[in-house]
């Protein structure tokens, strides 16, 4: 219905794409694109496209990296959307729950909150970008919530309307 609609940022979202440069040892910064005014920079496409690619390095099946930028990019796009979509409608993830959600992190790669931040600064990831991610993670996993128990909700009157019907049909 129309909550789901509200969740597709597709439907409400202004998208100024750009060119995304060919890869390079140190690519240039600059904007690939703009969503609501937001910007996305070649970098943090570059960034998040190296990472996936370290994932994927077994799969043979893995994109190239021109390929692999493009996806990176349709995701960030559609994230950044979403995100302002939770914001837009009053959803909130306080310090608390970042530092709740970088704790589990560090426990589920056996480290101390110290520790993991001394990983993060060895591969080059600053605590503040790091958490900025966390951050980020947590609003989209509360929309995708938010969405999934509006559904639930539907679903409900939807099968009581339905038992109603049922009954008054053996009158």
């Amino acid at each position: 219905g129309t909550q789901a609609q509200g969740l597709r940022p597709s439907a409400n979202r202004t998208v100024t794409p750009a060119v995304v440069a060919p890869t390079q040892q140190r690519p240039a910064d600059f904007i690939v694109a703009v969503v609501n005014s937001e910007p996305i920079t070649n970098n943090e496409v570059h960034v998040r496209a190296m990472r996936l690619r370290a994932q994927m390095e077994q799969d043979p099946k893995a994109p190239d990296m021109g390929e692999l930028k493009r996806q990176v990019l349709e995701r960030l796009i559609d994230e950044r959307a979403q995100l302002q979509h939770a914001v837009d409608t009053g959803m909130r993830v306080d310090d608390s729950s970042v530092d709740q959600a970088e704790q589990t992190v560090a426990q589920q790669n056996q480290l101390s909150v110290a520790g993991l931040r001394r990983q993060l600064a060895a591969s080059g990831t600053s605590v503040t970008q790091f958490r900025r991610e966390l951050r980020d993670q947590l609003y989209l996993t509360r929309l995708r919530e938010r969405d999934v128990d509006a559904r639930v909700r539907i679903s409900d009157l939807e099968i009581d309307q339905y038992i109603a019907e049922r009954l008054n049909d053996k009158d």
